[in-house]
C-alpha cells in the first residue's frame, strides 16, 4: 500500500498534517509519534514521502536520517527548533525540503507535490539509465558474431572510413553506435541520416546546411549534418540509394573536409569521421553506374560484414531472452517463461526481417502472449512452412526424402553449395568470396564454421 508517513510527536499538529494531506492526495496517511515508531513502520514498507519532525522523544529526527542511509525515502522535514547546523546537516544527507513551523497548508502541499513530482523523475531516470547501462551493444557468441566483435576493437579506435554491410534488420546502426561509442570521438555527438528516407531535394540541405533565402522555404541559415557531427561521428544509412549528384558533393568532403552550405560562398571545415552502410551490392551499382566508384573506394576502407540473423545459430535464443527481459521491464510486466516447442519454432524460423523482427515480435508476445508462451502464441508465418525447392525437389529425386530440423538442413545446405563454389573456383577464396558477394574473410568464418575443409593432397 503506497502511503505518507507523518512523524511528530505533537498529537496537535500531527493531527492537523494529516486533516491538510487526506484532502490532497489518494494515498494512505500513517502517523506516528517516534523516530522509533517510525523505523518499524519504514521495515515494513516504504512510503512515497516521509514529513519528519527533528524534536522527538528518544532518536531525533536527524539520527533517524542517519540510521536510514541510502534507505531515506523522499523527505520533508517540518520543525520550529531547529539549529541553522541541524538544518543544513538535514540537506546534506538528502533532506528534499525544510518547512519551519508553524506550518501553511499551501505552503506544505506545494512541497509535498514538487518532492513527489521530483522523486517520480529520479525513479524515471535511475530506470532508463539501468536499461542502457545493462543494453550490450552486440549480442551474441556465434562464431559469426564472435568475428564481428573481433572486427569492431580493432576498427573502432581508429579513425579510418567503414562500410558496414548487411541485410535489413540486422542491426547496422547499432554497430555504427558501438564503433562511435568505443572510438576517440566518443564525447562528441553521434549524427545519423537514412540516405533513403528522405527525398533526394531535401537530403542535399540536410548533410550541407544552407544560408537565409537559399531557396524558397529557407527563412533562416541551418547548420547541416557535417558540422552537427563536427568533432564526432556522421552515420549515412542506405548510402547505395544516395542520388548521383550528391555523390558527388559528398566525395568532394570527403577529400578535404571543406563544406559548403546552400547558397553560400564560404567553405567550412568540419572534423568528422563517416561510416556508412547498406544492404545494397555496391560493386554492381558501381558496374551500372548507379553509384560512383571513386566515391565506393572513399567510403570502403574499412568493410564490415554483419551476418543475417538466421546464420548466427543460438544468438536467436540469446537475443530473444534479452529482449523478453528488456521489454518486460519496458512495460512493467512480469517476465514470461517459454515452452520448448515455442522456443524450437523461434530458433528453426528463417527470420527474414533479422533482429528488427525477432525484437517487435518479443515486444508482442510481452504484451499480448500468454504465460508460458506457446505456439499458439506466434504469427502464423511461424506454422506455414514453404515447399521444398524445385532445386532441393530434383536433387531428391531419386532417393528418399529425409526430414530434419530446418536449421541442420539449412546448415547442409551451404555447406555444400560453398563447397561446390570453393571446389569450382580450385579453392581460391577471394575468387569464390567474389562470386559468393561476401567478403573473403567472411568466407573464411563461414567455413570453419560449418566445418569445410580442403581436401588434402594424396
Amino acid at each position: 500500500m503506497s502511503h505518507i508517513l507523518i512523524v511528530e510527536d505533537h498529537q496537535k499538529i500531527r493531527a492537523n498534517l494529516v486533516f491538510m494531506l487526506k484532502k490532497q492526495t489518494d494515498l494512505a496517511i500513517i502517523d506516528v509519534a517516534s523516530a522509533e515508531e517510525a523505523q518499524a513502520s519504514l521495515a515494513a514498507q516504504q512510503p512515497e514521502l516521509m514529513l519528519l519532525d527533528i524534536r522527538l522523544p528518544g532518536m531525533s529526527g536527524i539520527e533517524l536520517i542517519q540510521a536510514l542511509g541510502d534507505k531515506l525515502p523522499p523527505t520533508i522535514v517540518i520543525s520550529g527548533e531547529a539549529t541553522i547546523s541541524e538544518t543544513v546537516e538535514a540537506l546534506r544527507l538528502g533532506v528534499y525540503d525544510f518547512i519551519e513551523k508553524p506550518v501553511s497548508r499551501e505552503r506544505l502541499l506545494r512541497s509535498v507535490r514538487n518532492c513527489t513530482e521530483h522523486h517520480q523523475l529520479k525513479s524515471r531516470l535511475a530506470r532508463l539509465e539501468a536499461d542502457l547501462a545493462e543494453a550490450p551493444t552486440i549480442i551474441g557468441d556465434s562464431p559469426a558474431i564472435t568475428f564481428l566483435v573481433q572486427q569492431c576493437a580493432k576498427v573502432a579506435p581508429t579513425d579510418g572510413r567503414v562500410m558496414i554491410r548487411g541485410e535489413s534488420g540486422t542491426g547496422k546502426e547499432l554497430v555504427a553506435q558501438y564503433l562511435h561509442q568505443n572510438s576517440k570521438r566518443a564525447g562528441g555527438p553521434f549524427v545519423k541520416i537514412n540516405c533513403a528516407a528522405i527525398p533526394a531535394n531535401l537530403i542535399e540541405a540536410e548533410l550541407f546546411g544552407h544560408v537565409r533565402g537559399a531557396f524558397t522555404d529557407a527563412r533562416n541559415d541551418k547548420a547541416g549534418l557535417f558540422e552537427t557531427a563536427h568533432n564526432g561521428t556522421l552515420f549515412l544509412d542506405e548510402i547505395g540509394d544516395m542520388d548521383l549528384s550528391l555523390q558527388a558533393r559528398l566525395l568532394r568532403v570527403l577529400e578535404d573536409g571543406s563544406v559548403r552550405r546552400l547558397g553560400d560562398t564560404r567553405e567550412r571545415q568540419a572534423d568528422v569521421r563517416v561510416i556508412c552502410a547498406t544492404h545494397h551490392d555496391l560493386e554492381q551499382a558501381v558496374a551500372d553506374k548507379t553509384f560512383r566508384q571513386d566515391l565506393y573506394f572513399r567510403l570502403n576502407t574499412l568493410p564490415l560484414h554483419i551476418p543475417p540473423l538466421r546464420e548466427r545459430g543460438d544468438d536467436i535464443r540469446l537475443l530473444f531472452f534479452w529482449f523478453l527481459s528488456f521489454y518486460s521491464r519496458r512495460h512493467r510486466l512480469a517476465a514470461k517463461t517459454v515452452d520448448k516447442a515455442a522456443l524450437q519454432k523461434l530458433q528453426d524460423y528463417a527470420w527474414p526481417g533479422n533482429v528488427r523482427e525477432l525484437r517487435n515480435l518479443t515486444e508482442r508476445l510481452v504484451i499480448l502472449g500468454q504465460d508460458p508462451v506457446t505456439c499458439d502464441d506466434l504469427p502464423a508465418t511461424f506454422h506455414n512452412l514453404a515447399p521444398v525447392p524445385a532445386l532441393v525437389a530434383t536433387a531428391a529425386a531419386n532417393q528418399p526424402l529425409e526430414i530434419l530440423p530446418l536449421r541442420e538442413y539449412r546448415n547442409q545446405s551451404e555447406r555444400a553449395y560453398i563447397t561446390a563454389v570453393l571446389e569450382a573456383c580450385q579453392w581460391n577464396f577471394s575468387q569464390a568470396a567474389r562470386k559468393l558477394a561476401i567478403q573473403r574473410t567472411y568466407l573464411y568464418q563461414k567455413t570453419q564454421s560449418l566445418g569445410i575443409e580442403k581436401p588434402t593432397q594424396d
